[in-house]
């Protein structure tokens, strides 16, 4: 008789357990971080919270960014480090690169508005945000200040948004990271036409929809191509080899 002792091995329904528990981590870590993207754009949500149902701005503001601070903490919660180095590249690439795409559909609007004789002020509508998240009594400065900064929080996490859903990781062509950056900017160019109009009551509509399809493209192409160098940039050269 043989004195050795045989090995405990998983047998088919044990492999099986295992495989099913590690496909539904997977699938819910992806759920997830598909979640991000929506969560990541907060300020948006608040806004059109606030213009469909005249819910506070600065109460959406906190709703929602208390909803996207959970996702946050879930998706890290349930990923191991290297997939949030990952999480962490496209976060930084996409709030870097709207930043800049923010800053250019800005100076769009700017170049257009000052070429056109009609005496819509595209920029009216940063100053009311301010006014919506400090109150009317705020000093007009401050108020300023506030509404723009809303505005580039926006632009930020829309290029986050898009960062997560479409940038994948920078392996895209020139030409795919432009048009889609630019869908991605007449996508969030449909609200505005389909919202601003009514809420701002805008006299001035032919103007408005061509300054603000323009600057969309402008900031849709801006971000793609520059989500896509930077993403490209920041992974290790031998990935590319």
């Amino acid at each position: 008789m043989g004195g050795g002792v045989r090995r405990w091995r998983p047998g088919p329904s044990t492999e099986r357990r295992t495989a099913v528990r590690r496909w539904a981590t997977a699938l819910a870590r992806r759920v997830l971080v598909l979640g991000l993207a929506p969560a990541a754009m907060f300020g948006g949500a608040a806004l059109l919270v606030y213009i469909l149902f005249h819910v506070s701005l600065p109460l959406g503001l906190a709703a929602f960014g208390a909803i996207l601070l959970i996702v946050v903490v879930a998706v890290f919660a349930t990923s191991g480090t290297a997939q949030r180095r990952a999480l962490a590249r496209l976060a930084i690439a996409g709030v870097a690169s709207g930043f800049l795409a923010v800053i250019l559909y800005d100076a769009t609007k700017a170049v257009m508005s000052a070429l056109d004789p009609s005496p819509y002020n595209p920029f009216e509508v940063t100053r009311l945000f301010g006014v919506l998240l400090l109150g009317a009594s705020a000093p007009a400065g401050v108020s300023q200040i506030a509404g723009w900064s809303f505005h580039i929080l926006n632009g930020c996490t829309f290029g986050l948004a898009y960062s997560l859903l479409f940038a994948r990781n920078g392996t895209t062509t020139r030409r795919y990271a432009a048009l889609s950056g630019m869908a991605w900017g007449l996508f969030l160019e449909a609200f505005q036409v389909a919202l601003y109009p009514g809420w701002l009551r805008i006299a001035f509509y032919g103007e408005f929809v061509t300054i603000s399809a323009t600057a969309h493209l402008v900031y849709g192409a801006c971000l793609g191509l520059t989500c896509r160098a930077l993403l490209r940039r920041s992974k290790p050269k031998e990935v590319w080899e």
